[in-house]
C-alpha cells in the first residue's frame, strides 16, 4: 500500500513534475466519464481508487476481483466504479493510456496492464512498454502521444485524484469505498465480501 503524508502536496506538483500538464488544475476541467464494471443499477456501489504502479492494486485485480466479479458483480448485486489515483509519472502515463480507448474496452485494458505489470512498470522504459500494450489495444503510437499531450485529459485525471482525497480522504492505494465502509490497502475476498454484505449486497 502506497502512503503519502499529505496528498495535497502531491496532487498539484505531480502534474508539473511529470510534464503532462502545464496549466493549473481548474474547476472548469471536464470530469472523466465513470468507468463502471457491472450493472449500473446495482444496489451496491464499490468505488476503487487505484494507481497502476501499485503492487497491492495489481494483487486485488488479479487475485480478488475475479471472485468478486463472479459472486457479486456478474450477478447484478454490485457495480465497481474505478477511479484513478496515480502516485507517479509512470502511473499517470498508464492511466492516460486507459483513457485512450473506448469505455467498453477500459476494463479489458486494465486487466492486461495488471497482468503485464511487472514487465512495463519496472522496465527501463515504461512508456515504450505501455505504447506496445496500447498497440495491442488498438491505440496507435501517434494516438498515444496525442493522449499524452492532451492537457485536459491529464488535468482531469489529476482532478479525479484530488476529488478522492477531498471527498473520501484517500491517501493510499488501493482504497475502497463500499457504503459507509472504507477499506485501505490489499484486502482478502472475505474482507471485501463482508463489507459488501453489510452494504446490502447479499
Amino acid at each position: 500500500m502506497f502512503r503519502i503524508r499529505k496528498v495535497l502536496i502531491l496532487v498539484l506538483p505531480l502534474v508539473v513534475v511529470i510534464g503532462l500538464v502545464s496549466g493549473s488544475l481548474s474547476a472548469s476541467t471536464p470530469p472523466l466519464s465513470e468507468r463502471v464494471l457491472g450493472n449500473p443499477d446495482a444496489p451496491v456501489t464499490m468505488i476503487e481508487y487505484a494507481s497502476l504502479t501499485c503492487d497491492h492494486c495489481k494483487r486485488f485485480h488479479l487475485e480478488v476481483l475475479p471472485r468478486l466479479k463472479e459472486t457479486y458483480i456478474d450477478t447484478g448485486k454490485v457495480k465497481l466504479v474505478y477511479r484513478h489515483f496515480p502516485f507517479d509519472q509512470v502511473a499517470m502515463t498508464a492511466a492516460i493510456l486507459t483513457e485512450c480507448v473506448p469505455r467498453l474496452r477500459f476494463f479489458g485494458l486494465l486487466e492486461v496492464l495488471n497482468r503485464s505489470h511487472d514487465g512495463w512498470a519496472h522496465s527501463p522504459d515504461p512508456k515504450a512498454g505501455l505504447a506496445q500494450i496500447g498497440l495491442l489495444a488498438g491505440v496507435s503510437r501517434p494516438a498515444f502521444e496525442a493522449c499524452l499531450a492532451d492537457e485536459k485529459l491529464s488535468t482531469a485525471i489529476a482532478e479525479e485524484m484530488r476529488a478522492g482525497q477531498q471527498r473520501h480522504n484517500v491517501n493510499s492505494t488501493p482504497t475502497f469505498i463500499i457504503g459507509d465502509t472504507v477499506l485501505r490497502g490489499f484486502r482478502s475476498y472475505e474482507e471485501m465480501a463482508k463489507a459488501i454484505d453489510k452494504a446490502g449486497g447479499r
